[in-house]
């Protein structure tokens, strides 16, 4: 194979035909170059100082193959509106069949893969827990083998700067009876697998409308990735969410997610004046700002606005929202269920000695001694753990 990728069999029909024992057709060496000049703008004699026939073979092998096959269409054009004769034999008239088969061919597959490049693909990312990426052999799962190839690098691992170009459609585990609900968006540059924005939100169960039928559909973790309009093949998302319009529904700001920042949600002790003289605080300051992350309190917000819209444009701007559940206080629980329903990583804490509502049990939890400093230190190893698998 040539270094541009024509094979010996697809080139070799169109050089016999053309080549005529050095020359090409019926050309001179001055009308040849003239009419390679005006197909792939190259004078091919006046370049390769060969014969006609010989220059015709070195730019098949040399040149691109877009214009190798160029040159091959129109040097075929040019035999059949002004060469050919009955006289030229069985044997061309063989090549010539066979020049026009491998050009129609040509055409076919270029035009199948202008219609891949124009297509739209999407990813599907369904995992038990937004803790934790998919694993890399569950990476193309359920996924057509020539897709995945679109989407791999050289060594066969998947391509994730390519991926993360893709409209991306993220779901917990569910089943027909959940009601969890996915994302579509587009993924962040990070390797977290969690978008950095999100178009709209909908019933997991609607995504049975892109998974096959047999199989896993939503009960396992893997990600998948679709030929097609996501958007188009889910329906209208818009009659899955109709907000009720009325000033008394909350409506949270708009304003973008900042990678890097964390909200935390805590009652507050009046006896602090200082949020950071807060011990609890003060661990959880320190785990956030030894891996760069921002750590903000609603207290730390000193904007003559409403304290319910700092919360919500606290929860709004952060990736990552704490909630320490200790004393079972009902506004961080609130707060906490607002974060989950935005669709941010919540990480509960809360102090050994709390006992937690029965629904929240099974959320992973981190709990604490806050006996003395030391013990605090252990709360601060445990969040840095927590977030460093993000």
């Amino acid at each position: 194979m040539a270094p541009n990728g024509l094979t010996f069999m697809e080139k070799e029909p169109f050089l016999r035909l053309f080549n005529r024992g050095g020359y090409v057709l019926d050309f001179s060496t001055e009308r040849f170059d003239d009419f390679t000049q005006e197909s792939v703008d190259i004078r091919l004699c006046e370049k390769y100082g060969s014969s006609k026939g010989r220059s015709l073979e070195i730019f098949a092998s040399d040149a691109s193959a877009d214009q190798v096959w160029k040159l091959f269409a129109d040097l075929l054009k040019y035999y059949e509106n002004f060469f050919i004769e009955e006289s030229d034999g069985t044997e061309y008239e063989i090549l010539h069949q066979k020049c026009r088969q491998i050009l129609s061919s040509r055409i076919a597959e270029t035009k199948k893969n202008k219609d891949d490049d124009d297509s739209m693909f999407f990813n599907v990312i369904i995992r038990a827990s937004e803790f934790f990426p998919v694993e890399s052999d569950r990476i193309f799962e359920e996924t057509d083998l020539a897709i995945a190839a679109r989407f791999k690098n050289p060594d066969g691992t998947p391509n994730f700067e390519m991926l993360q170009k893709l409209p991306t459609i993220t779901s917990p585990e569910y089943t027909d009876n959940s009601s969890t609900i996915a994302q579509i968006g587009y993924l962040g540059a990070d390797l977290s697998q969690r978008l950095s924005s999100v178009v709209a939100s909908f019933p997991s169960v609607m995504l049975n409308r892109i998974l096959a039928p047999t199989g896993w559909r939503g009960s396992r973790t893997r990600w998948m990735v679709f030929k097609g309009d996501p958007y188009r093949m889910l329906g209208d998302l818009r009659s899955n969410y109709n907000p009720v319009q009325s000033e008394a529904v909350l409506k949270f700001p708009s304003v973008p997610i900042k990678d890097n920042r964390i909200a935390v949600m805590m009652p507050f002790n009046p006896a602090y004046l200082n949020p950071l003289e807060d011990p609890v605080y003060r661990a959880i300051w320190n785990a956030a700002d030894q891996l760069g992350y921002e750590c903000r309190r609603v207290d730390e917000i000193k904007t003559p606005t409403d304290i319910t819209q700092d919360i919500l444009r606290l929860i709004e701007s952060s990736r990552v929202v704490i909630a320490d559940l200790s004393g079972a206080n009902p506004n961080v629980y609130y707060e906490m269920g607002l974060a989950h329903a935005r669709g941010r990583i919540v990480i509960p804490i809360s102090n050994s000695k709390e006992r937690l509502p029965f629904d929240n049990r099974q959320i992973r939890t981190i709990f604490f001694h806050d006996d003395d400093e030391y013990s605090l230190q252990g709360l601060t190893k445990s969040i840095i753990a927590t977030l460093e698998k993000l």
